[in-house]
C-alpha cells in the first residue's frame, strides 16, 4: 500500500484533499500532515511516505526549500505541488528540482486521481525493481556461497572465489581469515519434533541466525557444505585480537541459538591465517576441534590446540571386551547386540584421549566384519549400494557417542539378519556338509574359519556344534580323513613319505609324522613296514 503525507498551512484544505484521496484511491495510506516546510521535513524522516502532496505557498519554509531539502535528504519520496493560477513560475521551478507532477487550485477530482495514478505506478515500477534487484543480489550471494562451498569441499579456495561476495558489498578487507564449524546437537530437540521436520529447515534457521549475528560485529560469511554443518568464514584486519574475536563470536553463537530457539549447538574454531588459500586449513582445524564433542560432549565452544590434540592411543581395541559384542551377533539377538555395541563406544570414548583414536578404533570394527562378509560372498546383500570407503567417510563424520553407536549397532545387526537368512537357505545340515566338504579338499590349506565359512557359521559356534554333533573337534576330523588317504597311499604306492604328506594337507613331514603317530601309535615308517610285512605273509 503506497502511503503519502499532505504539506498545506490551511487546516480546511489538508482535510479536503485527505479525503478526495480516501474517496478516489483506497490503496493509498495517508501516514500524516504537515502545516509547512519545516513540519513536513521532520515528519517524512518520522514516517518515511513514499510520496508528499505539497501546496507552495507556506509561511517558514516553503515547497520550493521543502522539495531542495527532499531532495538532498530524502531523494527516493516522490513530490506532487500544488499551486494557484499565478504561481505557474513557481510550479515550472518545482518540476526543475524534480517534482513528479502538479495540480493547480482550486483542485479537481480528475487531476488528482491522474497525479495518484502517476505516482502509485512509479512506487510500484521501484518496488518490482527493488525486488528484482534484491532476487539478483540473493543469487549471486548464492552461487557466491556455492563457489566457496566448493572451494571448502576440494581443499582449495582462490581469491577469485570472494570476487562476487565483494560485488554484493561482503568485502573482506583484512587480511586474516578464520573459520568456525557448528552443528545441531540432535538431543537437545525432542525427538518428534526433529523427525516431523526437514533437517535441512534446522541448518537453514542456523545459517540465517548465525549471519545476523556475525553481521553485527564482523565482515563475515555463512554457509553449509554439508547437510549437517554450517560454515562461518570471518575477516580480521588485526591478527592479534582475532583468535580472541572468534573465541568470543563462538560463545555468543552458542549463547544465542540457546536463547532464541531453544536447541544446542556445538562449534569448533580453528586458527587465523592470512592468505585466502589458508582458509581451507582453518575450516579443517575447526572440524577437528569439533570432532571433541564425541568424547567432551555437547553444547561447548572447542578451539583448535595443535597437533597434540590428536594424543597417542591409550589402547588398542582388541584389548577392550569385544567377547560380549560376538556373543550376541552369535546367537542372534538383536536387542542385545544394540546394548553392547552402545556399552562398547561408551567405554571407548571414555577411555580415549582424541576423538581421532575413537574413529580408528570403530573403523578396524567395521572393517574386520567387513572382511568377514566378503569371505562369506554377504557384502552385496549387506551394505546394498554402498561400499566399504563410504561406509567409513560416514562413520567418520559422527560427531556424538549416541550416533556412533546407534549407527554401528545398525550395521552390525544387519549383518547378522542377512547372515542368518543366508543360513536358513542353505541345507539343514551344515555339519554334513563340512564333512563332505573335508573329504573333498583335505589337501588344501584348511582351516576353522574358513570351514566355517562354507557353512556361514560364526567360527566359535561351528566349532562347538561340530564336537557336539560328531564327538571329536574339527581338527580331529581333518586329521582322521588326512592319516586315513596317508595309510591309503602307503599301502598301495612306493611314493616318499614327504610327498604323501603334502599331498594329504600336511605343512610338513615333521608335523605328518608327528600327526601320524597320535593317531595310529607308530611312525609312518614303521607302519608302511609292517603293511609290507602283512602282504607278503598273505
Amino acid at each position: 500500500m503506497p502511503s503519502i503525507l499532505i504539506v498545506d498551512d490551511e487546516t480546511i484544505f489538508r482535510t479536503g484533499i485527505k479525503k478526495m484521496i480516501q474517496e478516489l484511491d483506497k490503496d493509498w495510506e495517508i501516514v500524516g500532515e504537515a502545516r509547512d516546510g519545516i513540519e513536513a521535513l521532520e515528519q517524512v524522516d518520522k514516517l518515511q511516505p513514499d510520496a508528499i502532496l505539497t501546496d507552495i505557498r507556506m509561511p517558514r519554509m516553503d515547497g520550493i526549500q521543502l522539495q531542495q531539502q527532499m531532495a538532498n535528504q530524502f531523494p527516493t519520496v516522490l513530490c506532487v505541488v500544488i499551486s494557484g493560477y499565478d504561481d505557474f513560475m513557481y510550479v515550472q521551478q518545482s518540476m526543475r528540482q524534480g517534482a513528479k507532477d502538479y495540480i493547480m487550485k482550486p483542485i479537481e477530482r480528475d487531476e488528482l486521481d491522474r497525479s495518484l495514478l502517476i505516482m502509485k505506478e512509479k512506487i510500484q515500477q521501484r518496488a518490482e525493481a527493488s525486488q528484482q534487484l534484491h532476487t539478483k543480489k540473493r543469487e549471486q550471494i548464492t552461487r557466491a556461497r556455492e563457489q566457496i562451498i566448493t572451494g571448502l569441499l576440494c581443499s582449495k579456495l582462490q581469491e577469485k572465489d570472494f570476487d562476487q561476495l565483494a560485488s554484493d558489498g561482503i568485502v573482506f578487507k583484512g587480511k586474516w581469515n578464520s573459520c568456525i564449524v557448528l552443528q545441531l546437537d540432535k538431543p537437545s530437540i525432542a525427538e518428534e519434533r526433529y523427525n516431523q521436520a526437514d533437517p535441512s529447515l534446522f541448518i537453514l534457521y542456523l545459517q540465517q541466525l548465525v549471519q545476523e549475528i556475525l553481521d553485527r560485529r564482523f565482515t563475515g560469511i555463512c554457509c553449509s557444505p554439508t547437510a549437517t554443518e554450517v560454515v562461518v568464514i570471518v575477516n580480521h584486519e588485526d591478527c592479534e585480537d582475532a583468535q580472541r574475536e572468534m573465541n568470543e563470536l563462538a560463545e555468543s553463537i552458542r549463547r544465542q541459538v540457546n536463547s532464541l530457539s531453544k536447541m544446542t549447538v556445538t562449534i569448533g574454531v580453528g586458527r587465523t591465517y592470512g592468505k585466502v588459500e589458508d582458509i581451507v586449513q582453518s575450516y579443517q582445524e575447526a572440524q577437528q576441534a569439533f570432532l571433541l564433542r564425541l568424547i567432551l560432549g555437547d553444547d561447548q565452544v572447542y578451539q583448535y590446540e595443535g597437533e597434540t590434540q590428536i594424543g597417542i592411543a591409550i589402547h588398542d581395541y582388541s584389548t577392550l571386551s569385544l567377547d560380549s559384542i560376538e556373543k550376541a551377533f552369535q546367537d542372534g539377538n538383536t536387542e542385545k547386540l544394540f546394548t553392547q555395541v552402545e556399552r562398547f563406544v561408551h567405554k571407548l570414548c571414555q577411555d580415549a584421549n582424541s576423538p581421532q583414536y575413537v574413529q580408528q578404533q570403530i573403523c578396524k570394527i567395521i572393517i574386520h566384519y567387513c572382511e568377514w562378509a566378503n569371505q562369506l560372498r554377504l557384502t552385496k546383500q549387506w551394505l546394498g549400494t554402498d561400499d566399504v570407503r563410504s561406509i567409513l567417510l560416514h562413520i567418520c563424520s559422527i560427531s556424538t557417542k549416541d550416533e556412533l553407536s546407534n549407527e554401528l549397532g545398525r550395521l552390525l545387526v544387519k549383518l547378522m539378519h542377512t547372515a542368518n537368512l543366508n543360513q536358513a537357505q542353505l541345507e539343514p545340515d551344515p555339519i554334513e556338509k563340512t564333512i563332505r566338504f573335508i573329504e573333498s579338499h583335505f589337501s588344501e590349506q584348511l582351516t576353522l574359519k574358513n570351514v566355517a565359512d562354507t557353512v556361514f557359521l560364526n567360527s566359535a559356534y561351528f566349532s562347538s556344534l561340530f564336537k557336539q554333533r560328531t564327538g571329536i573337534s574339527f581338527i580331529d576330523k581333518l586329521n582322521d580323513v588326512r592319516i586315513s588317504e596317508a595309510k591309503k597311499r602307503m599301502a598301495y604306492s612306493d611314493q616318499k613319505l614327504v610327498v604323501i604328506a603334502t599331498q594329504t594337507g600336511f605343512t610338513s613331514i615333521r608335523h605328518f609324522n608327528r600327526v601320524f603317530k597320535n593317531e595310529t601309535g607308530m611312525s609312518p615308517t614303521e607302519y608302511r613296514e609292517k603293511h609290507m610285512r602283512n602282504e607278503k605273509e598273505k
